[in-house]
């Protein structure tokens, strides 16, 4: 694979798309104007993902050694000026969409890159990567509105069911990268509690996600069908708690994320 493709984890740039799109619908924003903000957030999402590599090339040597940098594919010259370029260029775009979607690209932004070189190895970082994850969709109401209006968009009940599941997904990946995290020196929550109540606070917070999921439905958000699609999204959730590998519990876990997204789009679409 190409390794500035690999960089920008395609995957993960896709969900933030998807997480905006859902977004752009809730938010009642005319098609015609969704294609800046989903190249802004791919952007800024793919320069959040190459700046974390970046960082992580020490631990990475000891736990994915394939990945780009530890393996010698790019340099980190290279990691920097392509990392610059995604996230300049997504900056620009976003301050053409509006003043707020810019404030809130930015702040993003300076916050992915401080996350990456300090947030990342102690619990905090858990909860910083989680709102960067759910922040997409409430970014879509910033384009004609204020940040006052997400104390009340529907938007913020959508992003607080993608952070909880997000952050179970993260304490998982902590676990998975216990060994090159300790060489490195973190304090993530399996280093400072140990592996097994990890696991269990992981998937404690995927579950209580699970059982968010419906919540849009009971609050009169979405339709019946939504509720199918969340029942499926929640039953998928329950299983999460039998896998007993963590990263198979951690891949699910984000197969499960997509899921809910689909979920979101079939409550707005019917």
């Amino acid at each position: 694979m190409n390794p500035y493709f690999e960089l920008i984890r395609p995957s993960i740039c896709l969900l933030s798309m998807f997480g905006l799109v859902v977004g752009l619908l809730l938010a009642d924003i005319p098609f015609g104007l969704w294609f800046l903000p989903i190249i802004a957030v791919f952007l800024i999402s793919a320069s959040g993902n190459v700046i974390n590599d970046y960082f992580d090339v020490e631990i990475d040597k000891i736990d994915k050694p394939k990945r780009p940098l530890p393996s010698g594919r790019i340099s980190k010259k290279q990691v920097i000026v392509f990392y610059l370029c995604l996230s300049l260029t997504g900056l620009i775009l976003s301050y053409f969409i509006s003043v707020n979607f810019f404030l809130l690209s930015a702040y993003n932004t300076i916050l992915v890159f401080v996350y990456s070189l300090r947030f990342k190895k102690n619990p905090i970082g858990n909860i910083v990567d989680s709102w960067l994850a759910c922040s997409v969709f409430i970014a879509p109401v910033l384009i004609f509105g204020g940040f006052k209006e997400l104390i009340v968009s529907t938007a913020t009940i959508l992003a607080v069911i993608a952070f909880f599941g997000n952050y179970g997904r993260e304490v998982l990946k902590d676990v998975e990268d216990m060994k090159g995290d300790k060489t490195a020196g973190a304090k993530t929550l399996p280093i400072i509690f140990g592996k097994t109540k990890a696991i269990i606070f992981g998937k404690l917070l995927i579950s209580f996600s699970s059982f968010l999921i419906f919540v849009p439905y009971f609050s009169g958000i979405f339709s019946e069908y939504y509720l199918f699609s969340a029942l499926v999204c929640f039953l998928v959730g329950l299983y999460i708690l039998t896998i007993k590998e963590v990263s198979k519990a951690q891949k699910t876990t984000k197969a499960l994320m997509f899921l809910v997204i689909l979920a979101f789009l079939i409550g707005l679409m019917f």
